[in-house]
């Protein structure tokens, strides 16, 4: 049963990719020829495909585990195209640039209260970059820079604090 279901996705994958469906295609297999066309209502890919699809493709039911598997099957392929496309956002470029002008900016005196927004920035774009490709080093280096400049703030603001009531002004 893994055998059929793993060929007809992967059948499924090849056709989407292959130039046939560019026209109304015929090809003979086993002496009985047959229209490579597809439905109209049945989408090409499997990472585009509902449950309820395969299941009309297959004519059968699938189980919880087979959906399952479906699912983190599309899960994967989508991340992985995004990956391949070479269409990166550029939110994890983003993101270290903004970490490194948070971490630089602390230290200029009167300019340093832009190291919050900066650093909060650095991480959200940073999050988002690696939700959309984990294997995004710049990404990663902009979180851990705007964590870096965020935890620098607190230390200024506390050695600020315990120098104001030391010395009572």
């Amino acid at each position: 049963m893994r055998k059929f279901l793993l060929t007809a996705c992967l059948l499924c994958g090849f056709l989407s990719f292959s130039p046939v469906f560019a026209g109304n295609a015929l090809t003979t297999v086993s002496g009985i020829e047959k229209n490579l066309t597809p439905p109209s209502d049945v989408p090409l890919s499997l990472t585009t495909m509902k449950v309820k699809q395969v299941e009309n493709l297959l004519g059968r039911k699938l189980s919880f585990k087979e959906k399952l598997a479906l699912k983190v099957y599309k899960w994967k392929e989508k991340s992985h195209i995004k990956a391949e496309d070479g269409v990166k956002s550029k939110k994890g470029k983003t993101a270290m640039i903004l970490g490194i002008i948070a971490v630089s900016v602390l230290f200029i005196p009167y300019v340093g209260i832009a190291t919050i927004p900066l650093a909060i920035l650095a991480i959200i774009f940073g999050n988002q970059a690696k939700k959309a490709d984990p294997n995004d080093g710049q990404a990663k280096a902009g979180v851990i820079l705007g964590w870096v400049a965020l935890g620098l703030v607190v230390l200024a603001i506390i050695i600020a604090l315990a120098f104001l009531s030391l010395y009572s002004w």
